[in-house]
């Protein structure tokens, strides 16, 4: 008869677990490693559709501005988390979805211009009082060009009143008081 004491019993199930934890580990990694494909797969195809290699940086980034106005609605989404990886997720769900919140919006236009134009690409996650006057929380992208910040926000320039291209490649200390001033505003880089 096969008997197993507690002991080797115990190291037998912390084996099975260190390998189940592996297991895990290595298949999140490689489903972060597929969406990060699939969604530079993405990237480019739309920027491939949309803009032409001869657009300066400024006009791809406006062409793709308009395109995410145009093509895609908002979609409330309550909950926000900002877990490892969350905006190539968000970015992915508004390409599949055409919907999406503030987030989906900033990540979406943030990996499209990363995708353009090269340049360094942030997202950032803070408050703005710029839809009703009261503070909300809000997400928006910002694109470095020349040493300097420039804010795109498709999300806030289709919805908020009075604002066609108020909130395109605007300059990021113009719209300080819009956006509380960026204090407590956290930023994630676009990143493939």
């Amino acid at each position: 008869m096969f008997s197993i004491t507690g002991t080797k019993f115990t190291k037998i199930m912390v084996t099975v677990l260190t390998l189940c934890i592996i297991a895990v580990s290595f298949s999140q990694t490689a489903a972060a490693a597929s969406s990060g494909r699939t969604l530079e797969e993405k990237a480019a195809q739309i920027t491939a559709q949309e803009t032409r290699s001869g657009d300066s940086t400024k006009k791809k980034l406006k062409k793709l501005f308009t395109y995410l106005q145009k093509e895609y609605d908002y979609g409330r989404k309550t909950g926000f988390d900002a877990y490892d990886g969350w905006e190539k997720d968000y970015a992915l769900e508004m390409f599949e979805n055409k919907k999406g919140s503030c987030y989906h919006y900033a990540a979406a236009y943030a990996f499209l211009a990363k995708k353009a134009a090269g340049c360094r690409v942030r997202i950032g996650v803070g408050q703005t009082d710029g839809f009703s006057g009261k503070l909300q929380k809000h997400a928006w992208a910002e694109v470095r060009i020349g040493g300097k910040w420039y804010i795109c926000d498709p999300n806030m320039d289709k919805y908020a009143a009075d604002s066609s291209g108020k909130y395109c490649l605007k300059k990021r200390d113009s719209l300080k008081n819009t956006y509380n001033k960026f204090k407590d505003t956290k930023y994630y880089n676009a990143a493939f």
